[in-house]
């Protein structure tokens, strides 16, 4: 029977003298995949000078990602607009990679959405220091405080501006995991009623499962554009902290 949750076990394998692990494969793999796709819809568009419905579908996101960067930081974060546009595709992506059999769920690693939430909040402080100067530590002092709390609350904004990369990883991280353990609970029931002997049994036992897979694997498709979503957002809202002084 299949083993439980061996889709998020890390393997190695040896490939020439080296060994790689799965999740290294993985990522390749979907990356290479991605740009594969993209080339295919420019490619069709440049010969036939139509629109194919997945370059429309490509530029109604590109457009709903460029609205959230106008409504989170202003036009002073279009220059950002790259860079927040790739990592809601990034995200997006693999978290769909991940429904594919056999493959290896990346955002459902702590330690993936740890090094892409860490390694963004890094260059946020950097732009921060960049543009702000001085002014940076502003983010850190209250304004209208009486100056007596001063210490105590430079405390608790330094500290709740040092978790978000920590929250950040951590939901990206809990959303996806937990819906790949709630489909394969499902799946396993679904297994076992396949399993039993009576034929009249499966066929009543087994609309109930389906529609109920079907479901969620129609609500995990919704989470996981919502989990890029929700990623972006943050991270505009960590942007304009850092390009705009309060």
């Amino acid at each position: 029977m299949y083993q439980a949750l061996e889709q998020f076990k890390i393997i190695n394998y040896q490939i020439f003298s080296n060994y790689i692990p799965n999740y290294i494969i993985s990522l390749c793999v979907l990356v290479l995949f991605f740009l594969f796709i993209t080339y295919l819809i420019n490619l069709k568009n440049i010969m036939f000078l139509t629109q194919s419905f997945l370059q429309i579908i490509f530029e109604e996101l590109y457009l709903f990602v460029l609205n959230v960067v106008k409504q989170n930081i202003g036009f002073l974060g279009i220059i950002y607009f790259p860079i927040v546009f790739n990592v809601f595709y990034f995200i997006y992506f693999i978290n769909i990679g991940g429904l594919i059999g056999y493959n290896f769920q990346l955002t459902s690693h702590i330690f993936v959405t740890f090094c892409i939430s860490i390694s963004l909040f890094i260059g946020v402080i950097i732009i921060g220091i960049y543009n702000l100067k001085k002014k940076f530590l502003n983010q850190f002092i209250p304004k209208d405080s009486p100056k007596i709390l001063f210490p105590l609350l430079v405390v608790i904004e330094t500290i709740s501006y040092i978790i978000r990369p920590f929250t950040l990883g951590i939901r990206l991280f809990a959303n996806i995991f937990s819906g790949h353990v709630l489909l394969f609970v499902i799946i396993s029931f679904v297994i076992v009623i396949v399993e039993k002997k009576l034929i009249i049994v499966k066929i009543l036992s087994l609309i109930f499962p389906i529609l109920l897979l079907f479901f969620i694997m129609t609500l995990e498709l919704l989470i996981m554009f919502l989990q890029a979503y929700v990623f972006i957002i943050l991270f505009c809202v960590y942007l304009n902290d850092s390009l705009n002084a309060h």
